[in-house]
Order: structure tokens, then C-alpha cells, then sequence
């Protein structure tokens, strides 16, 4: 069995899913003020029913809830795909040791994600969620610190994943310049 090939498509898999997550959940963040601005048609007669801080505050808690969702189950997805690449890295053969250690960093920092960071930031957001925009709060300053983290938590994941991809390209060029002994 290919167990290296199953590594680097999993890999693949894992790092491509966290770099579209990113990319949706920066999306979700701008798309309040396009909404407001250049709303559909169909929506003019419910949004002109709510004053715009209300109106906006709705749409800011909705797209927060969907963007906590969303990373709520690609943590999730992470651990599976975790799993695979880690079992096709100890199973290939020719694996180095440093591609096992940075799958398990990774590994060890979804975990921290999953367990410590995701339900602090849902906790803090959700008593800001209704607090209007202009006024100052202590819980929103530290939201954004724990949102920053956990963006370069998953930033350093990617280069992680990138530092095991080139591993597995190296290893992979490696073994096949070697000659064969009979």
C-alpha cells in the first residue's frame, strides 16, 4: 500500500480545507457593510424594518455564529485528517522523523484550538455580539486578541503543513535516484 501517497493527500486535503476556511471566514467578516450597502432587491423591505446599528448588529451575529460554526467543524475534519496523515507518515516507508513531529505539532495545536481557544472566543463573543459598535469594551479588545490567535494558530498551521509537504517531496525524490540493490 501507498501509505505516503495517502499521507500527502490527506495533507493536501488538510491544507487546502484551512486555507479556504480562512479565506470565508475574512469573507463573512467584510460582508456586512456590502449587504448594507448593496442590498438585494427582495431584502430592501425587511432591512428597512430595523434601524441600521440594529440591522447591523444582526448581521455581524450572524455572520460571527456561521464563522464559529464553520471552524467548530473544520476542527473537527482536522483531527480525521490529522489521524491519516500521521498513520501514512509511521506506515511509509522512508518516512523522516521531522515530518511525524510536525504532524503531531499540528495535531497538538488543533487540539489547543478545539479545547481552549474556540470556546473562549465563543464565550467573550457572544456577550459582545449586542454591544453597539461605537461603545468601548474591555471583552471586545480581548475577542480580537483571541480571533488574532487563533488566525496565526492556523497560519502557523499552514506553514507547518507546508514544511511536511516539502519533506514528503524531498524524501520522495530521494528514494528515487537510489539504485536498486538485488
Amino acid at each position: 500500500m501507498h501509505f505516503r501517497r495517502l499521507a500527502a493527500l490527506a495533507l493536501g486535503a488538510w491544507l487546502g480545507g484551512s486555507m479556504i476556511l480562512m479565506s470565508f471566514t475574512a469573507r463573512n467578516a467584510g460582508a456586512v457593510d456590502q449587504l448594507i450597502r448593496a442590498p438585494a432587491k427582495e431584502a430592501v423591505g425587511f432591512m428597512v424594518k430595523l434601524p441600521e446599528p440594529d440591522l447591523r448588529m444582526l448581521l455581524d451575529y450572524h455572520g460571527s455564529e456561521v464563522n464559529r460554526g464553520m471552524r467548530r467543524n473544520w476542527e473537527l475534519v482536522q483531527f480525521g485528517l490529522g489521524a491519516l496523515v500521521l498513520l501514512g507518515l509511521f506506515f511509509g516507508s522512508g518516512g523522516r522523523r521531522y515530518t511525524i513531529a510536525l504532524c503531531l505539532l499540528m495535531l497538538v495545536s488543533v487540539a489547543f484550538l478545539h479545547w481552549f481557544l474556540a470556546p473562549e472566543i465563543a464565550k467573550v463573543a457572544r456577550s459582545v455580539d449586542f454591544v453597539p459598535a461605537g461603545t468601548p469594551s474591555l471583552a471586545r479588545d480581548r475577542l480580537r486578541s483571541l480571533e488574532s490567535g487563533y488566525t496565526t494558530t492556523e497560519a502557523l498551521n499552514v506553514g507547518f503543513g507546508f514544511l511536511m509537504a516539502w519533506g514528503l517531496l524531498k524524501s520522495g525524490r530521494r528514494r528515487r535516484h537510489e539504485p536498486e540493490i538485488d
